[in-house]
């Protein structure tokens, strides 16, 4: 950075409120040049046409946007304690470097890079983003909480809930739940309930109503189960806290999002194969026979999605493409899950970055199997593949394995579902519902795709799982270099995927958080000549930029 902007900085945040301790890591680098950064997310405006729908489903599709602005204006509380006001300071000045870097702070909802080690890139704070992002005291050590709660074991459920932020209150730690924490939240639940009132589907109707209530209340149960019986709906909606990434102290807590979307109706007519094979993938799946579960779940809901607005987490740095929710076991069992794929986002990323990135690491010959279609239906395999496997610990079905893999769930929640991905590939194979040419493609595709998640971060979910792979895979024999160049041995890769799916689903199994973390030490580092090909694709984007026409709709309105 050049001097003259870091005083800038410097003086801008001199008179920042509260003193924290730094939190320390390992590797530390200098950031790239912030020109370099923001050139690195490709600018992607994204516009749904409604021509087709109704007065009444516009004006829900519009009220459902201003909830998802209210759900990402409480994301931005979450993400660090000091977000909102680097933010808004740096919107108060009219210089060009200020306005750069206000900029990558809207990019990455606060002042720590997301894609270089979570580093603080503007203002004066800790070093490295918080762990606990901001649902714990930022001076809280993991140690403190734990020995809090082995001393008042009567806070334990309240301290750990998903929906709840740890504060201080003197010497003691309080619980406070999101929706007395967060004001946005009853107006989020008014605006779901005017939503509502314009609504001619009444499944989708009874579940704003129920979602507005539960959103009150921090008890999603009930509404998690209206939202996996909207049918014949042309609309749907995520909205609340739902994802744990933001908290990589424990895993614990939740963070705000919104995604409002409509139905490609001919993409989700397509999906028919992978929703009537779930029961099939889950009593092959290669472990155990004792630990596989009689059913997938019922009801599982498949479905190609165009995104009409993101808000909050989602939006947050790396864009979602994909999704597999409610995160409820309860509701698995009882109804199965819903797999959302979002087409306009996963277009945009496959013709920006992953067709891009093939062209330039991979031998020319394969580098031709790189496939659009290939590409979308691996993610929609990757998100089958998180209702696969135990939610549960075998043995104890009242403990999670989210919960008992506690900060190491999610990097291995994501190296299942991406490793069962592409093994389910072979039963479909094996059923003549894939030919080997479309499952070659996919192979190669699959390892063009690790590349272009591993440049989310390497301390990001999603980063650790894909190197945990790549690793696994290159000590194998399945991938190998030549003068920067991938070559990958096609046949040998369904049983290195095997080995490895089982690994991960034993682990998850048994709940086994020991064995969670030498997996990640073993495989989840970037290795040096991972890190060259990185260096390498410096020039791609690493992830989109998203506009939503919409906002500006709303803003003339």
């Amino acid at each position: 950075m050049k001097k003259s902007l870091a005083l800038l900085i410097l003086l801008i945040f001199l008179g920042c409120k509260e003193k924290t301790k730094e939190i320390s890591m390992e590797t530390k680098t200098d950031l790239p040049p912030i020109e370099e950064r923001i050139a690195s997310f490709a600018p992607v405006t994204i516009d749904v046409d409604l021509n087709n729908f109704t007065e009444n489903e516009r004006k829900v599709i519009e009220l459902l946007v201003e909830a998802g602005k209210l759900a990402d204006a409480i994301f931005w509380k979450q993400t660090s304690p000091d977000a909102i006001s680097v933010r808004d300071s740096l919107s108060k000045l009219d210089n060009p470097d200020a306005k750069k870097l206000l900029k990558l702070v809207n990019i990455f909802y606060g002042p720590y890079d997301l894609i270089y080690e979570r580093k603080r890139f503007v203002g004066i704070g800790p070093e490295f983003k918080p762990k606990g992002a901001n649902f714990y005291p930022i001076d809280m050590t993991k140690e403190e909480f734990e020995k809090y709660i082995k001393d008042h074991p009567e806070q334990k459920e309240e301290l750990e809930s998903q929906y709840t932020i740890v504060v201080r209150e003197g010497n003691k730690l309080k619980a406070i739940p999101y929706h007395k924490a967060y004001p946005e939240v009853e107006q989020i639940a008014k605006k779901l309930e005017e939503a509502a009132k314009y609504c001619d589907n009444q499944t989708l109707k009874k579940y704003l109503i129920m979602r507005a209530k539960a959103l009150r209340t921090d008890e999603y149960f009930e509404s998690d189960l209206a939202w996996m019986d909207i049918q014949r709906s042309k609309i749907d909606l995520v909205i609340g806290p739902i994802e744990n990434y933001e908290d990589e102290l424990f895993n614990y807590k939740t963070a705000y999002e919104a995604i409002v979307m409509v139905k490609d109706e001919e993409g989700t007519k397509e999906l028919e194969m992978f929703e009537k094979n779930l029961d099939y993938f889950e009593h092959n799946l290669p472990y155990d026979k004792k630990y596989i579960r009689k059913s997938a779940g019922k009801g599982n809901v498949l479905q190609i999605m165009n995104v009409v607005y993101f808000g909050g987490d989602c939006q947050a740095g790396t864009k979602t493409i994909a999704n597999s929710l409610p995160n409820d076991p309860k509701v698995h069992e009882l109804k199965g899950g819903k797999k959302s794929m979002f087409k306009n986002m996963m277009e945009a990323k496959f013709d920006k970055i992953l067709k891009p990135i093939g062209d330039r690491i991979l031998e020319p010959e394969q580098a031709k199997l790189v496939d659009k279609k290939s590409f979308t239906s691996f993610v929609t395999l990757h998100e089958v593949s998180h209702t696969l496997g135990r939610g549960f610990v075998y043995g104890n079905d009242s403990l999670p394995v989210r919960k008992a893999l506690k900060e190491r769930y999610s990097p291995i929640e994501e190296c299942k579902a991406d490793v069962l991905g592409m093994y389910n590939h072979k039963h479909l194979v094996e059923k003549n519902l894939l030919t080997k040419e479309q499952f070659e493609k996919a192979k190669v595709t699959y390892i063009a795709g690790l590349f272009r998640s591993i440049r989310f971060g390497a301390q990001e979910a999603h980063g650790k799982a894909n190197l945990i792979q790549l690793n696994f895979l290159e000590e194998k024999g399945v991938i190998t270099y030549n003068n920067g160049k991938i070559k990958i041995n096609l046949t040998t890769f369904i049983p290195a995927i095997e080995e490895l799916a089982k690994i991960v689903l034993t682990i998850q199994a048994e709940g086994d958080y020991s064995k969670a973390g030498e997996l990640l030490e073993k495989y989840g580092k970037m290795k040096p000549e991972t890190q060259k090909i990185i260096q390498s694709l410096k020039d791609i984007p690493r992830d989109i930029d998203t506009e939503y026409s919409i906002l500006k709709k709303l803003e003339k309105n």
